[in-house]
């Protein structure tokens, strides 16, 4: 198993994310992303796969302020 990352979006710059945590457990990066979002305001955030994304290809949390939170594996050389 790898490393994976907890990967945030804001609203105005969707298209310049920013890596919140990196860790070999996905589900710690999950509860870190409920309590981002909890921060943000959203209490009701779930995360779920993205579609057709298969298993382990990471999960998307989108919060009602227009943050994005994802969880992606890390490929190495990146």
């Amino acid at each position: 198993m790898g490393v994976f990352r907890l990967v945030l979006a804001h609203p105005e710059r969707p298209d310049a994310p920013r890596i919140v945590a990196e860790h070999l457990d996905p589900g710690l990066l999950k509860q870190r992303g409920y309590e981002i979002a909890r921060s943000l305001g959203d209490e009701s955030a779930l995360w779920a796969a993205p579609a057709g994304s298969g298993r382990g290809h990471g999960f998307a949390l989108h919060c009602r302020s227009g943050h994005a939170l994802s969880i992606v594996p890390h490929q190495a050389g990146e």
